[in-house]
C-alpha cells in the first residue's frame, strides 16, 4: 500500500528470529487463537481476534490481507475484553515484538479510521504493559512536539532495562542480541504508532530508523557491501530507503545551493558596506577636520567679540563723560549769551539802542563761535 507520503510495508524487526531462551515464560499465559478443525487458520472477523492472532504469531509478519482489515469493525461491547486480552498476551512478549508487526500490517493494508483509532489504542496498552515504557506513557501520547517520547529515550532505557525487569528469571536469558532486539522492536514500533497517530513523515520515520535501529557501522569492503545489497530479500524496501535518501539529497543540494546564493550576496552587501563604511569615514574624518577649524575660527572670533565688547564699554564711558561736559559747557556759554541777549533786550526797551547792539552782537558772536565748534566736534558735518 501507498500512503501520502510513501509505501510503508518495511521490515524493521522480526521477533521470530528472537534468541533462544527468550519464549514466553511458561507461568505466562499462551496465545488462544487456534484455527479450524479443518486446520485452515480462520482469518479474524473481531479486532479481539485480530489481536490473539497477533500474539500468537509472536512477532512474525502477519498473513493478512486488505480486506481482512475492511470488514473489521468496533465493538463497544468487546473494549473492556480487548484491553484484558492485551494486557494478559503482552506479558508473553518481553521483546515486544508484536506491537510493531501489528502496526506495520496496519499502515501497509490500512483500515477503517475507526479500527484503526481502535487498534492504536489497544496499542497504547500494550505499551503500558512493557517495563519499558513505564513511566513513559502520558509522553507517548503527547501531542506536543517537544514533550514527545523519544526514540532515543526508548534506545537508552532499553539497554538499562534487566533481566529482572522482563520477569526473565536468569541473565542468560536476555542476551545481548536479545537486547539489540528489544531496542529494535520498541524503536521500531514508536515510530510506526508516530506515523500511524501523529501523521510523521517518511522522512522523520527514516531518520529516526537510521539512528537507532538501522545502525550498522558501514562496511570496510566493497565486496562484503555489494554482496550483502544484492543479496537482500527486501529490494522495495531498500529502493524506498534509496529514494527517499535521494529526494534528502536533492532538498540538501538545494538548500545547499540557496545558502551559497544567500553567502555571496551578504558578502556582495559586506563589500558594499565596507565601501560605504569607508566613504562615510573619510566623510566623518573631513567633517571633523572643518568642525575643527570653525572651532579654531569660532574662538578666535569669540575672542575679538571679548576684546570689542570691552573697549565698546570703554568708548561708552569715555562718550559719556565727553557728552556731560560738553553738555556742562553748552549750558554754561548758552546761559551766558541768554544774558547778553536779555540785557540787550533791556537796553533796546529803554532806549538805548548803541547799548543793545552792543550786547546782541556779542551774543550771536558767541554763539556763531559755539555752533562752529559742534559742528567740529561733529566731524564737520554741515
Amino acid at each position: 500500500m501507498t500512503t501520502d507520503d510513501g509505501p510503508t510495508g518495511v521490515s524493521m524487526a522480526n521477533g521470530s528470529d528472537s534468541p533462544k531462551g527468550m519464549e514466553s515464560p511458561t507461568s505466562g499465559p499462551q496465545p488462544p487463537y487456534q484455527g479450524n478443525d479443518s486446520g485452515k487458520r480462520e482469518r479474524p472477523k473481531t479486532i479481539l481476534t485480530l489481536m490473539e492472532y497477533a500474539y500468537s504469531e509472536a512477532g512474525r509478519k502477519l498473513n493478512l490481507s486488505r480486506k481482512d482489515l475492511l470488514e473489521l469493525s468496533v465493538r463497544p461491547e468487546d473494549e473492556q475484553a480487548e484491553t484484558d486480552t492485551v494486557r494478559q498476551l503482552a506479558a508473553g512478549d518481553p521483546l515486544f515484538a508484536v506491537p510493531q508487526s501489528l502496526l506495520a500490517v496496519l499502515a501497509e493494508l490500512g483500515s477503517e479510521p475507526l479500527v484503526r483509532r481502535r487498534v492504536l489504542d489497544l496499542v497504547v496498552v500494550a505499551f503500558a504493559s512493557h517495563k519499558l515504557f513505564e513511566g513513559r506513557i502520558e509522553r507517548l501520547t503527547e501531542q506536543q512536539p517537544l514533550k514527545m517520547l523519544t526514540a532515543e529515550e526508548v534506545n537508552r532505557a532499553a539497554k538499562q532495562i534487566t533481566f529482572s525487569d522482563l520477569g526473565l528469571e536468569a541473565e542468560s536469558e536476555f542476551s545481548d542480541a536479545s537486547r539489540a532486539r528489544l531496542s529494535a522492536n520498541a524503536v521500531s514500533a514508536l515510530e510506526l504508532f508516530r506515523v500511524l497517530r501523529d501523521r510523521w513523515t517518511s522522512r522523520q520515520f527514516i531518520q529516526d530508523m537510521a539512528a537507532w535501529v538501522w545502525d550498522a557501522p558501514v562496511l570496510p569492503s566493497a565486496y562484503k557491501t555489494a554482496a550483502l545489497l544484492a543479496t537482500a530479500k527486501n529490494t522495495e524496501a531498500l529502493s524506498q530507503i534509496s529514494r527517499q535518501f535521494e529526494i534528502l539529497l536533492r532538498d540538501s543540494k538545494s538548500e545547499t545551493g540557496k545558502a551559497i546564493s544567500q553567502a555571496r550576496e551578504q558578502e556582495l552587501r559586506a563589500i558594499t558596506a565596507e565601501a560605504l563604511g569607508k566613504r562615510l569615514a573619510a566623510d566623518l574624518e573631513k567633517a571633523r577636520a572643518d568642525a575643527a577649524e570653525l572651532a579654531v575660527k569660532a574662538n578666535e572670533l569669540a575672542q575679538r567679540l571679548s576684546v570689542e565688547q570691552s573697549n565698546r564699554v570703554v568708548d561708552k564711558s569715555h562718550h559719556v563723560d565727553d557728552y556731560e561736559a560738553l553738555r556742562t559747557q553748552v549750558i554754561r556759554r548758552l546761559s551766558t549769551q541768554a544774558e547778553l541777549l536779555g540785557d540787550g533786550l533791556h537796553a533796546l526797551r529803554h532806549g538805548s539802542t548803541g547799548v543793545a547792539e552792543e550786547f546782541v552782537d556779542r551774543a550771536l558772536t558767541a554763539i556763531g563761535g559755539e555752533v562752529k565748534r559742534l559742528k567740529e566736534l561733529d566731524g564737520g558735518v554741515q
